[in-house]
């Protein structure tokens, strides 16, 4: 009797399994965009010993990770935030992979909160790069002598509801102390659904506070514009509208990127944008000038074409526009955006989290790399469903051509943000597919004949949002902004590679957020130069 009575469950139990994994694989369709003339880049994978451990029913589904150089010696480490119970690491390149520095080198005491994200910066200014981490309960500052972190919470008018998930920093009254923008998202144990979008109330508090100059801080949240109530992923401060002025990029969950204008005293403007009349789930940021032309554009991760749209529609009424597509905001200028996702051959790909930009083959080019899986999806729960995580190289015409497979980078974990290094210090950038709930994944660049340009600034806060703009031999004028927090929840090398190609380098400019520029001619081609 009760295998008769059991008997259709198990058949729409088999026919919702077919409906997802016709639908799942029905939606992998790369676009088809030629790759002749492009140099595809190849890499050796390496897994790191390291394992994440999160639960998705306990903790939010985030990972901290970011590049840092914890001796000064020139060569770049990698952090990576452990789960609840479990500490942080930090990954030295020796022998060919990326090996523990040494475990549990930041925690001095037992803690029991996920680390969710971090940014890198030289905070007092000894030339060693400190680390700010946030956690369930709060911001750290870690501050690093000669190799030796030292951490501690700070003070913050975090809402007792909150988890701050990330932190975007710049120096916005120009004292020469770190401001913060902490992204906040409701604490787990409150979480009532992934896809609310007009209750009103709902969701984590982000805050925008003002360094004391002694790592206190004042709430300006209200008084700069920037107050608002909903679940926030991540920001990042860059100069949009190229008046010197540091601006603030927002991506919210189940909401909308909001483009915010500073207005020079300590102000914000909510500006229009593509995706300011739409509903999303703008999850990560990736930072580029994307044709070379002196404007910074964006790109932002959304749920794609993975989950039907009536699950992920949520409370949405119909007159309201929903938008699960990639993003990409091309800058006109004038704090003026297009959305050319669909242009750029990027709109119509599945379920995403953190994107990086990066000039992986040094054409000159910035390529794109996307992290995918979600452990909160039935589908993902499958391995042979997981999506492979997206690396894109760019092409001449602006186009994004799918070559993971053919470049050896596929990531099938639960991907959270890439993050890119030379971490072999070859000239060419290598990759890591930051995972959650597992190990995570080193990409090590093949290299080849092209040749490559580093830039280095002051790791301080006097260099974020800078401009470094290298002229080529042959004419191109490359523009890279300096950028913290590029990913999501992470913080990638402050090492600006330059793909110069099979030409050189004759001269490199630096224009500082204060209005200091700074500028070196030469023939300059595979060499680190430092400002």
């Amino acid at each position: 009797m009760k295998k008769i009575l059991l008997a259709p469950f198990i058949v729409i139990a088999l026919l919702m399994a077919i409906v997802i994994v016709r639908f799942t694989l029905d939606k992998m369709i790369d676009y088809d965009v030629s790759t002749d003339g492009v140099i595809v880049p190849k890499f050796s994978e390496v897994v790191l010993d390291f394992e994440q451990k999160l639960n998705n029913a306990e903790s939010l589904p985030f990972a901290a990770s970011a590049v840092i150089d914890v001796d000064n010696d020139g060569v770049e480490e990698l952090f990576l935030g452990g789960g609840p119970n479990q500490g942080d690491i930090i990954c030295e390149y020796k022998n060919g992979a990326l090996q523990r520095l040494g475990a549990d080198v930041l925690r001095k005491t037992t803690l029991t909160e996920a680390t969710f994200g971090a940014s890198v910066i030289d905070v007092d200014k000894n030339g060693y790069s400190d680390l700010i981490i946030s956690r369930t309960n709060g911001v750290w500052l870690y501050l690093n002598d000669n190799g030796q972190f030292n951490g501690q919470k700070l003070d913050l008018p975090i809402p007792p509801d909150t988890s701050p998930l990330s932190v975007a920093i710049s120096d916005i009254n120009r004292d020469g102390h770190f401001d913060m923008f902490v992204a906040g998202y409701i604490k787990k144990e409150l979480v009532e659904g992934e896809n609310i979008f007009n209750k009103e109330g709902y969701g984590g508090s982000s805050v925008m506070v003002i360094n004391n100059g002694d790592n206190t801080f004042t709430d300006i949240t209200e008084s700069s514009g920037l107050h608002y109530k909903h679940n926030t992923f991540m920001g990042v401060f860059v100069d949009v509208d190229n008046d010197g002025l540091e601006d603030l990029v927002v991506a919210h969950d189940t909401g909308q990127v909001r483009t915010w204008k500073n207005l020079g005293t300590m102000k914000f403007e909510n500006m229009s944008n593509p995706n300011s009349s739409q509903y999303s789930y703008p999850m990560g940021i990736a930072v580029t000038d994307y044709q070379n032309n002196g404007l910074v554009d964006f790109f932002f991760s959304n749920v794609g074409s993975t989950p039907p749209a009536f699950l992920v529609k949520g409370d949405l009424r119909d007159d309201q526009v929903f938008n699960p597509k990639w993003i990409m905001f091309q800058n006109k200028g004038g704090f003026a955006f297009n959305d050319i996702a669909e242009q750029a051959k990027l709109a119509d790909y599945e379920f995403s989290w953190g994107a990086i930009f990066e000039d992986f083959n040094l054409d000159g080019l910035d390529d794109l790399v996307v992290s995918e899986n979600y452990m909160g999806l039935p589908a993902h729960k499958i391995p042979f469903l997981r999506l492979p995580g997206r690396f894109l190289v760019q092409t001449e015409s602006g186009e994004f051509a799918a070559t993971g497979q053919e470049s050896g980078v596929v990531n099938t974990g639960y991907g959270i943000s890439p993050i890119t290094a030379d971490f072999n210090n070859d000239g060419y950038p290598d990759l890591v597919h930051v995972n959650i709930a597992g190990h995570s994944k080193a990409f090590i660049n093949k290299g080849g004949d092209a040749h490559y340009l580093k830039v280095q600034l002051p790791n301080t806060i006097e260099s974020i949002a800078a401009k470094i703009v290298v002229t080529r031999s042959d004419g191109l004028v490359l523009r890279r902004d300096v950028v913290s927090g590029e990913g999501l929840n992470s913080d990638q090398s402050h090492v600006q590679i330059f793909g110069l190609g099979d030409a050189l380098a004759v001269e490199v400019s630096v224009q500082y957020i204060d209005g200091k520029v700074e500028t070196k001619t030469g023939n300059f081609m595979n060499t680190l130069i430092l400002f």
